[in-house]
């Protein structure tokens, strides 16, 4: 499979295991360009507020997963792809002069920690995903008025 349909499919998984899990609906769910992942999805839809989605943020010659080589006329090594996968959402963070009470802070912080479970189900379950290592889960926010996280992943296509 190509790097596309690699990233096409854990999108799909993700997209997927956020429903499964009983996780509230993001506005947006899929595969983003580019070296940063713009947030403009996040806002405010009909009846959700987030995004997710799949990056791919690095490519290089590997002989294993996530090990970049150096080899002269290593052309003929496989493709290492790091790929990112982030689910961000929406938090009510006061109104400039009232901070959100503490229960608000909570429960998002533990839609938080569901949706890393999610992002993690997500590779394992995923039917392209069986050769990689899972690379540390990095929460993100609140600024803004958004909150989640990113899990990178490093991958081995032949």
């Amino acid at each position: 499979m190509d790097i596309a349909g690699i990233l096409d499919d854990l999108a799909t998984c993700l997209c997927a295991q956020i429903l499964t899990d009983g996780l509230p609906p993001v506005c947006a769910c899929g595969v983003m360009p580019g070296s940063e992942v713009a947030l403009d999805y996040a806002g405010d839809c009909e009846d959700a507020c987030g995004m997710a989605w799949v990056r791919l943020t690095s490519s290089y010659p590997s002989v294993s997963i996530g090990q970049p080589t150096a080899r002269p006329g290593n052309c003929s090594a496989a493709i290492g792809i790091e790929v990112e996968l982030g689910i961000m959402r929406c938090i009510d963070l006061g109104d400039g002069t009232v901070a959100p009470d503490l229960a608000e802070m909570t429960a998002a912080a533990v839609l938080q920690y569901a949706d890393m479970l999610a992002m993690w189900r997500a590779i394992a379950c995923c039917q392209t995903s069986k050769d990689w290592v899972l690379g540390t889960y990095i929460p993100h926010g609140p600024q803004g008025g958004i909150l989640g996280g990113i899990m990178p992943l490093a991958m081995l296509v032949i």
